[in-house]
């Protein structure tokens, strides 16, 4: 018990150095301004067996572009199941567009689209791309 007593008093010292310091040290996961990706995603739940596939419109393609890096499966990894369609927006040259993503069978060129997205967006001179507004837009079955 004498012993116990001893080494007490040590490591509260310690955990007071050790608080000290580390509250000094920012969080390693905290985003700042800085932090913000240059050229966001936009991921977009889809399921390509059944013919349903996300389309990208560009307004303008003089100041972005979309590359469409296809369709990763969900965790469940059953025949039929459906995943997630990834597109990054890339920044070409200062300005303001939109992009609209649909999502309908390509074939069915007559029906309306199942849902519509629509992204603003700002590209800065540095070309990243910032975020403006987002609409969803349900459509018809």
């Amino acid at each position: 018990m004498m012993r116990m007593s001893h080494w007490f008093p040590r490591l509260c010292l310690l955990a007071l150095a050790l608080t000290l310091v580390l509250s000094g040290i920012p969080a390693l996961a905290e985003e700042s301004e800085g932090n913000a990706p240059e050229n966001p995603a936009v991921i977009l739940s889809a399921n390509p067996t059944t013919g349903y596939t996300w389309a990208v419109e560009i307004a303008d393609e003089a100041v972005i572009s979309v590359t469409d890096e296809g369709v990763a499966p969900n965790d469940e990894a059953l025949t039929g199941a459906g995943g997630f369609q990834r597109f990054e927006l890339i920044g070409k040259a200062q300005g303001y567009t939109t992009v609209t993503f649909t999502y309908a069978r390509s074939w069915e060129t007559e029906e309306a689209p199942v849902y519509k997205l629509v992204y603003d967006l700002s590209v800065d001179e540095a070309l990243k791309v910032t975020v403006a507004a987002t609409t969803f837009l349900p459509g018809g079955n």
